[in-house]
């Protein structure tokens, strides 16, 4: 065995735990909200495009992100002896981009996978950002935040971090708001028939195959991944050395998002207004094109179910 391929030591008191995992009753709120493609490229050359290859990168598709908020009742390992060690509630809110991986022969170049990158995620609980930043490569950072506890009675949505709301020596670190979701309808009134088929045609339509040079039946069988039956994640997975300046790790890395059941699917019927505030630690203008102060989101869904998330496997480098 190699110095390269050591076993990971799953020592006493170490709170990772091996994949694949089971959520359980995933409450997903969904809003489609509009980015700046110069921008989240740019994010995506310094993250995901900083493995590639001459024969292959990555790339951003359309005009538009996912932001989730997720409320899953239930997570535990399937693995033993993990299995056995218990159970945890997590919530994450994401922003989800959907990214295309490129492989280029000559001078074609031809799109070959459909990924979702969940580019900025929080959670509410240490173990779900421990395992999630060792084992997977999430990007994940603490939080505070709000959320409906019933999808028929609405109520606003919110995400708060401890951050620096302006970067200055004299700054302290806080809890400062970075978003909000507001509604004036507080019933849900779509109905559960809505649904789950049309998904997939109504994403695809509103992203625009035609415009993209992507044929649209396949756009439309690429995004119905989304909730049935996988969604596969690209994963920008690093660890720095001692002194932050080179990564002892680098890697793209690929998780699928396995579902198991739908309990519900709805199209949300009420109107929805973002609001993003501007913070320094976490500048979501700069990162996606996200403008600062309210703007509108497009296709709110909601949907429960339940999935497996699979182990992550290096799809670059090779």
């Amino acid at each position: 065995m190699t110095d390269q391929h050591k076993l990971y030591r799953h020592f006493l008191s170490n709170p990772v735990a091996k994949p694949p995992c089971r959520m359980t009753n995933a409450n997903m709120y969904g809003f489609f909200i509009k980015i700046d493609q110069t921008k989240v490229q740019a994010y995506i050359s310094n993250t995901l495009n900083t493995v590639a290859t001459e024969d292959t990168y990555f790339k951003g598709l359309g005009e538009y992100a996912l932001l989730t908020f997720t409320d899953i009742e239930k997570i535990a390992s399937l693995t033993p002896p993990f299995n056995e060690h218990g159970w945890m509630q997590e919530t994450d809110i994401i922003v989800w981009l959907p990214v295309v991986k490129v492989e280029k022969q000559g001078d074609d170049e031809d799109i070959t996978h459909l990924y979702w990158y969940p580019a900025f995620i929080c959670v509410n609980n240490i173990y779900a950002l421990i395992n999630g930043r060792e084992t997977w490569g999430y990007n994940k950072y603490m939080c505070e935040y709000k959320m409906p506890s019933s999808v028929n009675k609405l109520t606003d949505f919110s995400l708060s971090l401890d951050c620096f709301k302006h970067f200055s020596p004299s700054s302290k670190l806080e809890t400062h708001q970075l978003l909000s979701l507001t509604t004036t309808a507080k019933e849900n009134n779509e109905s559960v028939l809505s649904t789950l088929e049309d998904f997939g045609a109504r994403v695809a339509n509103l992203f625009d195959g035609e415009h993209m040079g992507i044929d649209f039946s396949l756009l439309k069988q690429l995004l119905s991944g989304f909730v049935n039956p996988q969604m596969d994640q690209i994963l920008f997975k690093q660890f720095p050395d001692g002194q932050g300046k080179l990564a002892v790790y680098q890697a793209v890395m690929h998780s699928p998002s396995e579902i198991k059941k739908i309990h519900k699917f709805k199209f949300l019927k009420p109107d929805f207004q973002l609001q993003i505030e501007q913070l320094d630690s976490f500048p979501l203008a700069e990162m996606f094109g996200l403008k600062v102060g309210p703007q509108d989101v497009y296709l709110p869904f909601y949907i429960c179910m339940d999935f497996d998330q699979l182990e992550a496997s290096q799809v670059l480098p090779l």
